[in-house]
């Protein structure tokens, strides 16, 4: 498994058989879905099985677990988080983020069960999904300044076209697509900006793979290190999608050969163009990403 999420697989949080074959399968990441995933009326049933997962899940064996909590329903949420066994949770994903004031509550919640659990602070991050309402692409420069807990950002396009009032259908014009992008380049600016992991939304179509990798590629080029996925079989085509091609590994091998021969210099030429420290720095993490299976 890679030392870093690459790909977050969503698995609802009411259907345990499901957990346990996602937890075998090749995701670096897994987010139990406690939120739109499960009917109302499966919300406690889903609860308990999550939490049963995770309680046998405390050796770190496997992906990465997150759970996906009821944010805008604050009675609920907190009580799912009291109820999580915290020891098998990486983060927590919160919907409809609009504001990094909205994170507070839930940190000051986080501190005192990690005490209950054992856990050093800070233990449990937070990726938001934060294109999902109209009110969080205005607010940019607030999101854009992070949090303690954050981990990273994610979008969505289901939630925000309810919230603009439109249908999200495939249509005769590019309408849905020009607005997909505007929050694609929202989330990941604005992670950026919060030193955060800038993480590509999921493709509902998994049936795919191919179109899925080339989309996946794109979104690697614009900036991004991770994506969602709602099936298992999207899972190889985003790995395969977000690796450093050849051309750009040989790229990174070069600027760090340079690097290493030039230890005091902080610029030097490489095919006519000037490289810096910001590109040393681009050209390590390329080089690390590409060690991972």
């Amino acid at each position: 498994m890679s030392t870093w999420p690459r790909s977050y697989l969503f698995v609802p949080g009411d259907a345990p058989e499901k957990m346990a074959k996602a937890a075998a399968g090749l995701a670096d990441a897994l987010i139990l879905d406690l939120e739109d995933s499960v009917a109302p009326a499966r919300k406690d049933a889903a609860l308990a099985a999550v939490c049963a997962f995770l309680s046998a899940r405390v050796d770190g064996v496997g992906p990465r677990l997150y759970v996906r909590l009821n944010g805008t329903d604050p009675e609920r949420a907190l009580k799912e988080l009291t109820a999580l066994p915290l020891r098998a949770v990486r983060g927590l994903v919160w919907p409809k983020l609009s504001a990094v004031r909205q994170l507070d509550p839930v940190a000051y919640g986080l501190d005192a069960l990690e005490a209950r659990d054992g856990l050093p602070k800070g233990a449990v991050g937070i990726i938001g999904i934060v294109t999902e309402t109209a009110a969080a692409l205005l607010n940019g420069a607030d999101l854009g300044r992070g949090h303690p807990r954050l981990q990273g950002y994610t979008w969505g396009m289901e939630d925000l076209s309810a919230d603009i009032g439109r249908a999200p259908l495939p249509g005769a014009t590019d309408a849905g697509a020009a607005l997909a992008e505007q929050a694609r380049l929202f989330c990941l600016l604005t992670a950026r900006a919060a030193g955060i992991a800038a993480i590509d939304a999921v493709d509902p179509d998994f049936r795919t793979p191919d179109r899925l990798a080339a989309d996946t590629a794109r979104a690697r080029e614009l900036g991004f290190t991770a994506r969602m996925a709602i099936h298992p079989a999207q899972i190889t085509p985003i790995h395969q999608g977000l690796a450093p091609d050849a051309v750009t590994l040989d790229w990174a091998r070069r600027v760090l050969e340079l690097a290493a021969a030039h230890p005091g210099a902080s610029a030097f030429q490489l095919d006519g163009r000037m490289v810096d420290r910001p590109h040393i720095r681009t050209a390590a993490l390329i080089l690390e990403r590409s060690r991972v299976p």
